[in-house]
């Protein structure tokens, strides 16, 4: 996450988007922007060896395991720049469907029709898998893809993970102030509303597949020729200035601001 930040802080001179895959080891836990921190269950992370970390961006608790995450970063002297929020995250998302396609998952967009103002009153609304919104990366109605965008300085951040197996749904084994019952409930729900790519083709792919996959599929979708680079000097100290702010012990902070 601080490598996401960093990204976005340093991307004022660039006039091309950035584009980065990466996984978690070890898994971790990451809370949406304002979502508190006292609904996980610190003690249960730290016995299982889960981290847990704040995301620049909004939405709810996402258990990054089975995942490969990816994240992009437009910049707003880009030619793909928009202020609408909408037409930047169908255009990326038609980049991660055909990314997916090439994979041979039969993915798609759909609009999410749950209503989100209810919703954020329940209690599943704790997972942020729990519910589709915007337009979605699904595949038999079920969402295959989870992403979350910002506006911050102008510039556009949009990430998100990539489900490749179905560990997410242990989400409800880390939760605070949860019964047993709510629990189970809230893991079925996950396992009903979100498909994963070994359930789809009925074996694992490896993140150098799904990697090239996705370098392809955004390449062709954005006509644009990613080029692999490193973190610039400005970018690894900006990781180390927001490291701290993204920690268990600071998830009250403002991060990305």
């Amino acid at each position: 996450m601080a490598i996401d930040c960093a990204m976005m802080e340093a991307v004022a001179e660039k006039e091309q988007p950035t584009f980065r895959i990466y996984q978690w080891r070890p898994y971790c836990i990451s809370l949406g922007h304002h979502q508190s921190g006292e609904s996980i269950d610190i003690g249960q992370c730290k016995r299982e060896g889960v981290d847990v970390v704040r995301r620049p961006t909004g939405g709810r608790a996402v258990f990054h395991a089975e995942e490969v995450t990816y994240s992009i970063v437009i910049p707003r002297t880009s030619d793909f720049f928009s202020k609408q929020i909408q037409t930047v995250y169908n255009q990326i998302g038609h980049g991660l469907v055909h990314s997916l396609r090439l994979l041979g998952v039969k993915a798609e967009l759909q609009k999410g029709t749950v209503d989100l103002k209810n919703h954020y009153h329940q209690s599943e609304s704790v997972a942020c898998f729990s519910v589709t919104s915007r337009y979605e990366v699904m595949v038999n109605n079920k969402k295959i893809i989870g992403s979350a965008q910002r506006h911050i300085s102008g510039n556009i951040l949009q990430h998100g993970s990539i489900l490749t197996g179905s560990a997410h749904s242990r989400l409800p084994d880390f939760l605070n102030h949860v019964s047993p019952d709510a629990k189970q409930k809230m893991r079925t729900m996950l396992e009903n509303r979100t498909g994963n790519i070994r359930q789809c083709l009925g074996h694992d792919l490896s993140y150098e597949d799904i990697s090239q996959a996705l370098n392809r599929g955004m390449s062709e979708a954005l006509s644009i020729q990613f080029e692999p680079a490193c973190l610039s000097e400005e970018e690894k100290q900006l990781v180390d200035k927001m490291k701290p702010r993204l920690t268990v012990s600071n998830l009250n902070e403002t991060v990305c601001s």
